[in-house]
């Protein structure tokens, strides 16, 4: 099985590092490539870059999906997901629909802990489209932008468990890491809290694989006619 992940960003920067990450939660028999888009914004954190990178992500994923099982786009808003399911006949799947759909199996009580600015009502937006609003207790933000997560990785650590906490306090029973530059530090939380955390990488990746195996895709896809 072969998965692409798009990084729907303007550099390449983070592409062997989310593919050593996606690899670790993949079957052994999965292939992982990721790339990123020949230009576009650094992140993905304000309604203009999020406007911006979506025909940049279609024309992508149509460039490359022919070879793939699966496809995963690597930004917990799912950009460009639900049109690119009208387009192809193969699984496309994104962190955010993943995430929420394994978290409402443990629980009717999630919390999302993600980064600051924009990202939160945007997030919120998504959680109301997919359907999931009622189920959510509260939506948190650290004080750090994407691009800042990995200039001090210990602080973003202990920002991300502090918000994880004070979500645990206020009822939450499942923690969902709500973006993708927080991938990999489920494991570190869930230790810290001693409640399920939902990774937005693994979930995505697992359901991707599962949609693969089971030959399923979208009813909207028309074909392979792009």
């Amino acid at each position: 099985m072969r998965i692409l992940v798009v990084n729907p960003v303007g550099h390449s920067k983070w592409d062997e590092q989310d593919r050593k990450l996606y690899k670790s939660f993949a079957s052994p028999e999965t292939e992982i490539d990721v790339v990123s888009l020949s230009r576009g914004p650094p992140s993905i954190e304000s309604p203009k870059s999020h406007a911006e990178i979506i025909p940049l992500v279609v024309d992508r994923v149509l460039e490359l999906y022919r070879s793939y099982d699966a496809v995963i786009v690597n930004c917990f808003l799912d950009p460009a997901v639900d049109l690119l399911r009208g387009m192809v006949k193969k699984p496309v799947v994104g962190p955010c629909e993943s995430s929420l759909a394994i978290a409402s199996i443990l629980s009717r009580r999630i919390a999302i802990v993600t980064v600051g600015g924009d990202a939160l009502w945007m997030i919120e937006d998504r959680v109301s489209q997919l359907g999931y609003r009622d189920y959510i207790t509260s939506i948190k933000g650290i004080e750090l932008s994407v691009l800042q997560l990995d200039e001090d990785i210990e602080k973003t650590k202990s920002m991300v468990v502090k918000a994880a906490r004070e979500s645990v306090d206020s009822g939450a029973e499942v923690i969902v890491l709500g973006c993708t530059g927080l991938a990999g530090l489920a494991k570190i939380v869930e230790g810290s809290i001693n409640r399920p955390v939902i990774d937005p990488a693994g979930a995505a990746l697992k359901m991707a694989e599962a949609m693969a195996r089971l030959n399923l895709y979208s009813p909207k896809a028309k074909g392979d006619i792009y």
